[in-house]
């Protein structure tokens, strides 16, 4: 059978009251942020402007994002920390091959 603690009651680490101050004591509440545009920014930093494969005889590179979009949100429950995204790109890239003797 399910126990319930009555009102003011059990273990003093429970953090479920209303607070005056309206606190988040040790992230124990869910709280979410939105992370979307700090990621479609490090995507670009990342990816654009990249050499991927450079041999003696060809070299691929990407060039421009032509496209990011989607969404990215980090989660706070009970102090453990999530984070969830989906994110879609679009990357430009170009190759060249070299005459190798």
């Amino acid at each position: 059978s399910l126990i319930m603690a009555k009102l003011g009651e059990g273990d003093p680490r429970w953090i479920v009251e209303q607070r005056a101050d309206g606190s988040n004591v040790n992230q124990w509440h869910w709280t979410e942020k939105d992370v979307t545009q700090w990621v479609k920014t490090r995507v670009r930093e990342l990816l654009q402007n990249q050499v991927i494969l450079e041999k003696r005889a060809m070299m691929i590179r990407t060039t421009i994002l032509d496209k990011v979009d989607g969404e990215a949100n980090l989660y706070n429950r009970k102090g453990k920390v999530s984070f969830l995204m989906e994110i879609n790109f679009s990357i430009s890239w170009e190759g060249e091959a070299f005459d190798t003797p």
